[in-house]
């Protein structure tokens, strides 16, 4: 899948086992990010669906870009359109990911 960054640059996104180490390096690991991309209230009843959607977005965009991207910039590079594509391609293509799209898309567009 192809999509164009806000620089203009076009990358294909593919999974490789570099995204697969940025999605463990969230917080609680894989589980909980899948857990907070469902939209899931924790104890304060807040949801953490931006932040899992953040970094889901930051491990598609960081393992497939050409040079090495904090986690800011790869966020930053991201057209609001094409969020919801790389989601559904994470969700689709990454192993154990098959239900982080999934629930309801209140912040999205």
């Amino acid at each position: 899948m192809e999509i164009e960054l806000k620089n203009g640059e076009i990358i294909t996104l593919e999974v490789s086992p570099l995204i697969l180490e940025y999605v463990e390096e969230y917080e609680g690991g894989q589980k909980q990010l899948e857990k907070d991309a469902q939209g899931q209230l924790d104890s304060n009843g807040y949801s953490r669906r931006m932040r899992a959607t953040n970094h889901l977005i930051y491990s598609a965009i960081a393992s497939n870009y050409s040079s090495n991207l904090t986690y800011r910039q790869a966020v930053k590079l991201v057209k609001l359109e094409d969020i919801e594509k790389i989601l559904t391609f994470i969700a689709q293509n990454v192993p154990g990911l098959e239900n982080v799209n999934k629930g309801p898309a209140s912040h999205r567009m």
